[in-house]
């Protein structure tokens, strides 16, 4: 148990939390850009800009995760429908949390950001366990 703990918590364990966390940034970067221009300078919905900009986050993490990060470019249908998949959990993990910093009279931009860090750190695990498995 200890020895398959050490194995999954290795070097590529800590690689692959920094790289993700390079793309993730990057890709929260586009999606809370997106988000802000969409609900705040276009007066969108909320919770349909937060959909809309996180769709486009995901595609772009997905590619970006998929060659630079895990190196995985076999399985790619597989690989995409989990990742998507994954980041559909994301976003209704997203909008609950939207929802309940509106019950908090938060912003909608204080929770979406507030947001992204817990709806990230649970997509990793379920994206390097599932999706970009050997």
């Amino acid at each position: 148990m200890i020895a398959r703990i050490k194995r999954y918590l290795g070097a590529p364990f800590f690689r692959q939390v920094f790289f993700y966390g390079i793309i993730g940034g990057g890709c929260a970067l586009l999606d809370i850009s997106l988000f802000a221009l969409l609900h705040t300078v276009l007066g969108m919905n909320e919770y349909i800009a937060n959909i809309i900009s996180m769709h486009t986050g995901m595609c772009a993490s997905f590619l970006l995760n998929r060659k630079f990060n895990f190196k995985k470019t076999d399985k790619t249908l597989f690989r995409a429908i989990s990742f998507y998949l994954t980041g559909l959990f994301g976003l209704s993990l997203s909008q609950g949390l939207l929802w309940l910093g509106d019950l908090m009279s938060l912003s909608a931009e204080l929770s979406k950001f507030i947001s992204i860090f817990f709806v990230a750190a649970v997509q990793f695990l379920i994206n390097r366990t599932i999706t970009f498995r050997k």
